[in-house]
């Protein structure tokens, strides 16, 4: 997956785990500034994890705190898995 196909991924998830509409979820901001908690952190690996084909752990949302960058990250390491 590219790191666009991952971000849309991201902000589609985020928006239906926040109860929030897509358009307000905003790449470029933290997660905890969108309200996710404990549990929304792991309802969103394990469909990461799920989608990609990757083992996460919950570091990797406070390494990589924005879906920007969350996206980024995963697209390198899916590609390393990849290839």
């Amino acid at each position: 997956m590219t790191k666009e196909q991952i971000s849309a991924f991201c902000v589609d998830r985020l928006a239906d785990l926040l109860r929030i509409p897509k358009e307000v979820v905003d790449a470029q901001t933290k997660f905890s500034r969108l309200g996710l908690d404990s549990a929304t952190t792991v309802y969103l690996l394990m469909d990461l994890e799920e989608k990609l084909d990757l083992e996460l752990s919950p570091e990797t949302l406070y390494d990589h705190p924005t879906v920007d960058n969350l996206s980024d990250y995963l697209a390198g390491k899916h590609a390393a898995r990849a290839g």
